[in-house]
């Protein structure tokens, strides 16, 4: 093998093993907050951006999700609303229950008896936004207690999912005022 065969080769080698040794993002693992008091999370959060996903295909303006204690140990009830295209406002409940582990995991259903994985990925100290997704990447919500965030915490969130493994390229912003 000539010379510049042979270092094209070990080039094309080297370079191959680089691609190889660098997880693409969806691989990399989401982890939920570590520990999560359920009774911080209660309350009203606004919808500041999310990934498109079906069951909110035609929400596009003043998404909300409330959050409250369901009636058994570590259940929890979710009300999310919105405005449609339409302007008609629509809403969904689900009910989920937190990992006994005390963390930020929660197997949330909308019907019985399929479940998702919905996880607090990250969290204010006093709950003022919450980072919320799934493990699998698939989704992905940024929420806010106020409904706007300062563009530098909106910043430093989208950096926090980057860190575990979302595409923030997906995120749709949503409008929460005329």
């Amino acid at each position: 093998m000539n010379r510049p065969l042979r270092v094209a080769a070990i080039s094309l080698l080297f370079v191959s093993a680089l691609i190889a040794a660098v997880p693409p993002a969806a691989a990399q693992s989401a982890s939920a907050v570590t520990k999560l008091d359920p009774n911080q999370i209660l309350g009203t959060y606004y919808e500041i951006a999310r990934y498109p996903i079906k069951r909110e295909k035609e929400c596009l303006d003043k998404e909300m999700v409330l959050y409250a204690l369901g009636d058994k140990k570590r259940s929890i009830q979710i009300v999310t609303t919105c405005q449609e295209k339409a302007g008609n406002s629509v809403g969904w409940n689900a009910s989920g229950r937190f990992s006994k582990a005390g963390d930020g995991r929660i197997k949330l259903g909308w019907i019985w008896p399929f479940t998702i994985k919905y996880w607090f990925l990250d969290l204010a100290p006093d709950a003022s936004w919450a980072l919320v997704g799934n493990p699998n990447h698939k989704s992905l919500w940024i929420l806010s207690r106020a409904s706007t965030l300062n563009p530098e915490t909106l910043v430093q969130i989208q950096s926090l999912a980057t860190v575990q493994g979302f595409n923030t390229a997906k995120l749709i912003p949503i409008k929460q005022a005329d």
